[in-house]
C-alpha cells in the first residue's frame, strides 16, 4: 500500500499547548483523564505502588484516583514520617489521654469537696473548743453521748458524705457509660443503693 492511498493523517504528534475553544479543552481534559486512570491503574498493578492522582478540570471540578484508596494514601502521605501502625493507633491514644483527664478531674472535684467538708469540721472543732466542750473527731464520738445538736451535726455530715460519695459515683458511671469503655475490674457491675439519713 502506497502512503498516498490513506484516507486519514493517522497518528500525528500534535504540538502541547493549552487548545483555546473552551470546548474541545473540555472534552480533551475528559479524554485524556480517562486515559491517565488507566495508565496510573496499570502501574499500580504492574509495580504493586500506592498511588494517588489530583486533578481539577478546567471548570474548577476535583478528580482524583487512589489506589488502594484516596484516603489511604492521603493519610500515608500526610503523616510519610510515621508508620501506618502509629497513625491508626493516634485515635486511641487521643480516646485515653482524654478518658485520664476526665478521671483527673474528677478526681481534683472530689478532693475540692473533701478540703469543704475538712474545713467546715476545723470550724466545728473550734467552735467546739471555744464553748469549752471537748474536741473529737465526729465519726469517733459515741453516738449515746451526743446531744440533739450534736446528733443534728452528725446526721447532716453523714449525709452530705453520702451525697458527695453518690455525686462522685453517679460521674465516674457516667464518665465510663460514655466513653463505652469497659469497666475496671475492681469497680462492681452494680451498685449498692444510696444511703441517708432518712433510712
Amino acid at each position: 500500500m502506497a502512503s498516498s492511498d490513506k484516507k486519514t493523517k493517522g497518528k500525528q504528534k500534535i504540538e502541547i499547548k493549552i487548545i483555546e475553544n473552551a470546548d474541545d479543552r473540555l472534552i480533551a481534559f475528559s479524554k485524556r483523564r480517562t486515559g491517565i486512570y488507566e495508565k496510573i491503574s496499570e502501574l499500580s498493578i504492574l509495580c504493586g505502588g500506592e498511588i494517588l492522582f489530583i486533578i481539577f478540570s478546567p471548570a474548577g471540578k476535583p478528580y482524583s484516583f487512589g489506589h488502594p484508596s484516596v484516603e489511604y494514601v492521603a493519610k500515608r502521605f500526610s503523616n510519610a514520617g510515621q508508620h501506618l501502625e502509629e497513625t491508626t493507633d493516634a485515635p486511641v491514644e487521643t480516646y485515653r489521654k482524654e478518658r485520664i483527664n476526665l478521671l483527673v478531674q474528677d478526681f481534683t472535684d472530689v478532693q475540692d469537696q473533701l478540703d469543704v467538708i475538712k474545713e467546715k469540721q476545723m470550724e466545728i472543732a473550734l467552735g467546739q473548743q471555744s464553748h469549752g466542750t471537748e474536741i473529737r473527731h465526729w465519726w469517733k464520738a459515741p453516738i449515746d453521748q451526743l446531744n440533739v445538736k450534736e446528733l443534728y451535726e452528725q446526721d447532716e455530715r453523714f449525709a452530705e458524705f453520702n451525697k458527695l460519695i453518690s455525686i462522685t459515683r453517679n460521674k465516674k458511671i457516667a464518665t465510663i457509660s460514655s466513653m463505652q469503655a469497659p469497666m475496671d475490674e475492681d469497680v462492681p457491675s452494680s451498685f449498692p443503693p444510696i444511703y441517708g439519713p432518712n433510712l
